[in-house]
Formats: structure tokens, sequence, C-alpha cells
């Protein structure tokens, strides 16, 4: 959470400026429920919408995704099919924004200057290489 909170301090309004594919007035989470939740599988390795769901329904999980979105009235995750109904209609740009406004707050941070230089190529595809600088 610190990490989220300290390098992308602004990604809950980068969240809240993407178009919400859903009818409202059906809606139980958040679009930064499912955001945060798809970041979590990610960071903690779940190679798989089944395994997160296990992982992830417990007590501590909804703690963190509670604090991690501002949902006070969160109190258990999304079904792993709630998810992904989310993202098959979520568009495709949504995300790429989102990806290309965070690796931007990164490089802008130079966060990873000292180890690594981030080149992105034209297809959004993520290649690090190590910098001249390191390779001496």
């Amino acid at each position: 959470m610190r990490i989220i909170y300290h390098f992308f301090e602004d990604l809950p309004v980068w969240i809240d400026e993407m178009r919400d594919p859903r009818c409202k007035s059906y809606c139980i989470y958040t679009q930064a429920d499912y955001i945060y939740m798809g970041i979590m599988k990610n960071i903690c390795g779940q190679t798989s919408m089944s395994s997160m769901e296990e992982t992830f329904n417990e007590e501590n999980c909804i703690d963190i995704l509670r604090i991690l979105t501002g949902d006070k009235n969160l109190n258990e995750m999304p079904h792993k099919d709630s998810l992904n109904y989310y993202l098959e209609r979520l568009s495709p740009l949504c995300l790429a924004e989102l990806r290309t406004r965070m690796i931007k707050r990164l490089i802008r941070m130079k966060t990873l200057n000292h180890l690594w230089n981030c080149a992105v190529d034209m297809v959004g595809n993520i290649c690090l290489q190590k910098s001249r600088k390191d390779s001496r």
C-alpha cells in the first residue's frame, strides 16, 4: 500500500477519470475495487482468477482493498466473474492509458534510473535493459 501511495498518488484520480462501462443502477463495486483487485492479483503473483479468489477471500485482503479504494461499504471481495465482466466491457484504451500514466510517473520520478533504463516500444510492451553505467 505504501508503494502504491508513494509512486502512484494520483491513481485514484486516474481510475475515476476512466469511463465506466457498466449500468450504474446495477453496480455494487466501484471501478477502483476492480482495478485495485487486478493490481493486487498481479503484485501477489496470482496466475489465475480462481487462485486469486481463493487467496484473497479473507478478512486481511478485504481490509487492504477497502483501504486502497476508500470504499467503506466493501464487505467482501468481488467475485472473479464480476471482475471478468467488468474487464470484458472496459475499453482496452482505458487500461492502456492507466498503464502509460503509471510508467510515465515512474520515469518522471527517475525511480528506475539507478538500476535500469526503461524503454516502452510502440506496441506497449515493456523492455528492461541494463544501463550503460551499470554494465561497466
